[in-house]
């Protein structure tokens, strides 16, 4: 057992390093733009070796989003954390989400529906997602900062449904994505807000995110 632990080591090491490797690539080209063979190659290992730990690309990719999912569950456990308030939460939460926009290729976004097994586990996690926005929300109007007379379901799935047609019209080819999703956050939270809750938006600093 002690004999095999080194071996074991090296390959959860080189697991992680795929990974890491993979998705800055899927991000950056976009996912059919990047072949197995460019990740062996950068990462200076034998196709084979790849092919034994990922039996096939949309393998890989499974793995990448769900590692990458994995990373921003504990980022936002962090913020929830380090934050008092839900909007506190929300702008260091939303600047995450901007930052990355703007390093991730657009092309990534409109090319994971051709790969069914990591969509099915998107739209999973999109559904548990969706209840927990909506809880967030609900906190927003405790705390007094989101209007009470809304219903945050209609919100969230319209919010959805806005950001599926810029993907589906590809309108990141018009404007830059992270501009559209600044713009669609100011748009739904100016129109949830309650007095109070735009004061504190009007301290959120929209345009620095990104930079």
């Amino acid at each position: 057992m002690q004999k095999n632990a080194p071996n074991t080591t090296y390959r959860m090491d080189l697991r992680t390093k795929i990974l890491h490797c993979a998705l800055c690539n899927f991000r950056e080209k976009g996912i059919k733009a990047v072949k197995m063979d460019d990740i062996a190659n950068q990462l200076s290992v034998s196709k084979r070796t790849l092919y034994e730990i990922f039996n096939k690309k949309e393998d890989l990719l499974f793995a990448c989003v769900k590692s990458h999912d994995e990373e921003m569950r504990l980022r936002l456990e962090h913020l929830i954390q380090k934050n008092d308030t839900v909007m506190d939460i929300l702008a260091a939460f939303l600047r995450l989400h901007i930052v990355e926009s703007c390093h991730t290729n657009p092309l990534f976004y409109a090319e994971l529906p051709k790969y069914p097994k990591v969509m099915e586990y998107i739209d999973r996690k999109h559904d548990t997602q969706r209840g927990q926005s909506i809880g967030f929300m609900l906190k927003g109007v405790e705390e007094g900062f989101f209007r009470e007379d809304v219903n945050y379901t209609v919100i969230t799935h319209m919010t959805e449904v806005f950001m599926q047609n810029v993907m589906d019209t590809q309108y990141y080819h018009t404007f830059p994505m992270p501009e559209i999703v600044k713009n669609v956050i100011l748009l739904v939270l100016r129109g949830v807000c309650t007095e109070k809750g735009l004061q504190r938006l009007d301290l959120i600093d929209f345009d620095s995110m990104g930079e």
